[in-house]
């Protein structure tokens, strides 16, 4: 990946504009919507706040000048994401801790404090991006290798973007989140489903549906 890749700049730029929405619409939610129930088993848009929110968390710290301690050949997030949801893989093995996680996290904050990481954090760890350098490799756990910060953004455009629809569902709202957010992450999801099964029932040859690729 060149440092220059336009890519990059046009996912962070979906990213910021993602966050925008997170933020905006955590400040004009009232208390009894923050516990309104989503699609995600035990969660409510509380939750969702608090566990998306901890890539802000992270984000916002200075990133290395160096490449941080990784082995190997970083991996694509279309790569990471495979592995992450194989049978036996990470998503199975810690959805209980993730979950608890962004539970108790959510009934120790108050909403404005959830909201306030989307105002406060977001442009941080957006400026930070726009300064780092898209192929510098960085770790991403479960992955021992790690992946280009780059393909890091991949994945955090397309969290960003499935978990806002999962917030604007819970709501009753229709879907509203730029469209090339929608856009970075349909190429993304394509790309971990299975080529041939995706094309064949994409083409209406097969009845068989090769989704979903993720939890």
């Amino acid at each position: 990946m060149s440092v220059a890749d336009p890519d990059y700049r046009d996912r962070l730029d979906a990213l910021e504009q993602t966050w925008q929405v997170w933020s905006q619409l955590g400040g004009s939610l009232s208390e009894p919507k923050w516990s309104a129930a989503s699609r995600c088993p035990g969660w409510d848009v509380a939750c969702l706040y608090a566990h998306h929110s901890q890539f802000l968390l992270a984000l916002s710290a200075p990133l290395p000048p160096h490449g941080p301690e990784v082995s190997g050949q970083p991996q694509s997030a279309a790569q990471v994401l495979r592995a992450f949801n194989t049978a036996g893989g990470a998503a199975g093995s810690a959805a209980s801790a993730v979950a608890d996680q962004a539970v108790r996290e959510a009934a120790q904050l108050k909403p404005a404090e959830l909201a306030e990481r989307f105002t406060r954090l977001g442009p941080v760890a957006i400026r930070r991006l726009r300064s780092a350098r898209p192929d510098l490799a960085v770790p991403w756990p479960p992955a021992p290798s790690g992946v280009l910060l780059g393909e890091g953004l991949r994945i955090i455009l397309m969290e960003a973007t499935v978990h806002l629809l999962d917030v604007q569902r819970a709501l009753g709202q229709p879907p509203a989140l730029p469209d090339t957010a929608v856009a970075h992450t349909a190429s993304l999801l394509t790309e971990v489903a299975p080529g041939v099964e995706l094309i064949e029932a994409a083409t209406g040859r097969s009845a068989t549906s090769p989704f979903p690729v993720l939890r």
